[in-house]
């Protein structure tokens, strides 16, 4: 690493050109920092590919996702009067209408009638050739190959006509009137009736047990956007809260659910723990800084440099997208522990040698290394499907490389060098046993329980149910048990309208319609006058056929109710396509990193055992989280699989100092393995602190990544102070069997 010493001599004889170039440098980040917008998605995270994507964003879109439901509930089951419910539903519905000057709320739901079946009849007839199968047509033929099929099935709808009811069969008739789509339109009625779990009380929908109502309305902002939504919700408090003061002691409550509801609620408890177990790590992390380092100056150009490596991230970001998501770059905070390594090695090395070009020339070669081993691991993340795993794999490099060359550039220059006789010792409390007073008793137990840990290694699963990893307070959890049903089908998949089989169908209807058309035209208006029926009263089924129907847009079929509109997402192949993937994701993470890791050593040490030294601790202490992972009854989901990257990142930064550490001292005769460790374990409580401070927490995500945390941290820094001087020492007994 000589011109990194170069770049420091120079620096040192021209400190206001280095002081110039921090700056400029820092103010052309800068600018390309505010190119960048901001974006909130969670589904980013999902390994999908782009047919399930854009059947996921259909379904969020118009099967539910983005609904907002409020819940009116009587507070005292025995005075449940439904005109009192159905008052209240009134004055809520013409304050929110008054108050709602910004226009936020849409399609507002409270009262239902048969115009909506009407309507969505009339839909279902002007699409009919979407919505027909192959065993449709072979229905359709087989009826009208039977003679006089037309005429009696007139003679039917005639007779029906004349009943109490019939008025209620004259539009299915006139679409329909020899019944050739009965099936799908009885499926479509069918799916409207959801009487099994709500009624109707003069148009206002009810729960069976009449004790709740029901009010529904759109967010037009999705569910992703929860600022936005958050206006939305304190709107509808405002309202509910206004509307039911008009009387005192109101016997009715309201509350809010849905995903738009959800989401707000996820993040305001993400904010709520981020600030608790922020304020418990900083406050942690300052007192072990200061009883480690002893200046504060130095603390700050540690924040410092891991400030400017995240500007660099930003930055570099920018010249690949113009948007990345809030997430993405929240959870790239984890990284930061990694980070911290490079200023905090520096800086902590300096304790033990205070010449600075000397600790350059003895860390620079460490720190180089393990920064581009890191990297690498995170680069693996960029070939995965998830959009935003791949951004955070492209922040958390760019993270890393902008840090260290701060640490390496300018740090140096800037960082107080105290006196040797002023120096402080680090503090007992992080210092370590040497590896000779290891007794053998105890390498005994870590090496049982590694094969046990590698034995339960083998039974790690994943939960790829995005409600475990969702944060909703009990009585959300009480709604969403009991609304669960609201349009739930059946899994055939007889609506499914993705774009090819809309082309397929229509290809069919083409076909039968090439065949019939013709002889329709011509039967039917005779069929029809015979049996009593006016001229013209077939008009529309006709219309039918002759219509020149084309592919058209998912969008195109908002018109259809959430009911069956779950038909029209393939949601089984979705979760399944999900469960896969995490696990796809997951092993190639796991084979990827490993592989980049273990082959930059070999040709960063030029040695395979000190190659194989350095990468055993990695591979022990990933079966060990792994193991303990099962043990404790803790899963990998779509939020802390991200750490397997970290982990491999942090294990090989403590493994290549150990490993170099280990070179050095037996090459030069000086110890410095000791201030290597404390180096290593102040990095490891930071990082502890940081992130496992977050087991306060009550969101499920965030408690998540805690957990993962502490079992990986612990497991990552015991494999890093064993495993490499151990084994050093055996290939040292046995140095004229191998090159080093």
């Amino acid at each position: 690493m000589k011109w990194i010493l170069r770049w420091y001599d120079w620096m040192r004889r021209q400190r206001m050109l280095c002081l110039t170039s921090c700056l400029l440098a820092t103010v052309l980040l800068i600018s390309l920092d505010l190119r960048l917008s901001f974006k909130e998605d969670i589904t980013d995270f999902l390994p999908l590919d782009e047919q399930h994507q854009a059947q996921l964003k259909l379904f969020q879109e118009i099967s539910g996702a983005d609904r907002v439901v409020a819940v009116f509930q009587f507070r005292d089951s025995t005075k449940a009067d439904p005109d009192v419910m159905t008052e209240a539903i009134d004055r809520f519905v013409a304050t929110l209408e008054e108050r709602d000057t910004a226009g936020l709320v849409q399609n507002v739901v409270y009262q239902t009638d048969l115009s909506q079946a009407e309507e969505m009849s009339e839909f279902i007839y002007s699409h009919i050739p979407y919505f027909l199968m192959e065993e449709d047509y072979q229905r359709m033929d087989s009826i009208l190959s039977i003679d006089g099929s037309v005429a009696s099935r007139l003679q039917e709808d005639y007779e029906a006509l004349m009943t109490f009811t019939g008025s209620m069969m004259a539009g299915d008739i006139i679409h329909d009137p020899l019944h050739l789509f009965t099936p799908v339109t009885s499926q479509a009625a069918d799916l409207l009736d959801r009487s099994s779990q709500f009624t109707l009380y003069d148009g206002y929908i009810f729960t069976a047990d009449m004790q709740r109502a029901i009010v529904t309305l759109d967010s037009p902002f999705g569910s992703g956007e929860t600022e936005n939504n958050a206006r939305l919700l304190d709107l509808l408090t405002a309202a509910a809260d206004s509307s039911l003061s008009t009387q005192h002691a109101s016997p009715v409550a309201v509350h809010f659910t849905g995903g738009p509801v959800i989401a707000v609620g996820n993040a305001r408890q993400i904010k709520s723990d981020s600030l608790l177990s922020i304020s418990i790590a900083v406050v942690l992390i300052l007192l072990l800084l200061w009883f480690s380092i002893r200046n504060l100056r130095n603390i700050l150009l540690i924040a410092l440099s891991i400030g400017w490596g995240w500007l660099f991230a930003l930055a570099a970001l920018s010249l690949v997208h113009r948007e990345v998501s809030l997430i993405v770059i929240g959870i790239s905070s984890v990284i930061v522990g990694i980070a911290v390594n490079y200023p905090l090695h520096l800086i902590s090395h300096l304790s033990h040698t205070p010449d600075v070009r000397q600790t350059l020339r003895e860390i620079s070669k460490p720190l180089v290394v393990g920064n581009i081993t890191t990297v690498g691991a995170f680069l693996a993340l960029v070939p995965l499907q998830s959009v935003a795993l791949r951004d955070l794999g492209l922040f958390s490099s760019f993270l890393l490389v902008g840090t260290i060359l701060f640490t390496l550039l300018w740090l140096p220059h800037f960082v107080k060098i105290l006196p040797q006789r002023s120096l402080k010792p680090l503090p007992s409390l992080i210092s370590l046993p040497s590896l000779k007073s290891l007794s053998p008793w105890l390498l005994s137990l870590v090496a049982l329980l590694t094969v046990v840990f590698g034995f339960f290694s083998l039974r790690t699963s994943f939960d790829a149910d995005m409600n475990h990893i969702n944060y909703m307070t009990a009585e959300q959890q009480a709604d969403m048990a009991q609304f669960s049903g609201m349009g739930q089908t059946t899994d055939d998949p007889h609506f499914l309208l993705s774009a090819d089989e809309q082309s397929r169908r229509l290809a069919l209807w083409r076909e039968w319609t090439s065949r019939h058309r013709d002889h329709l035209s011509e039967t039917l208006p005779q069929e029809s006058a015979r049996a009593g029926f006016a001229e013209g009263s077939f008009d529309d089924f006709l219309a039918i056929l002759a219509a020149d129907y084309e592919p058209q847009p998912l969008e195109h079929f908002r018109a259809l109710p959430p009911s069956l509109l779950s038909q029209n997402i393939d949601m089984k192949g979705l979760n399944s396509t999900l469960v896969n993937g995490l696990s796809d994701d997951f092993n190639y993470i796991g084979w990827a990193c490993a592989a980049i890791v273990f082959i930059f050593l070999w040709v960063s040490f030029r040695s395979l055992p000190l190659a194989v030294l350095s990468f055993l601790p990695m591979a022990l202490s990933w079966l060990w989280i792994l193991g303990i992972m099962v043990l404790l009854g803790i899963q990998f989901n779509i939020v802390n699989i991200i750490l397997a990257t970290f982990i491999f990142g942090q294990g090989d930064d403590y493994t290549i100092f150990m490993t170099e550490g280990a070179v050095y001292e037996y090459t030069h005769r000086r110890p410095i393995l000791a201030s290597y460790r404390r180096a290593i374990l102040l990095s490891a409580l930071i990082m502890f602190i940081g992130i496992g401070s977050l087991i306060v927490a009550r969101h499920p995500a965030l408690h998540s990544l805690a957990e993962v945390t502490i079992v990986g941290m612990f497991s990552v820094v015991l494999m890093a102070f064993l495993i490499p001087p151990l084994m050093f020492r055996w290939l040292v007994r046995w140095r004229k069997h191998f090159k080093f």
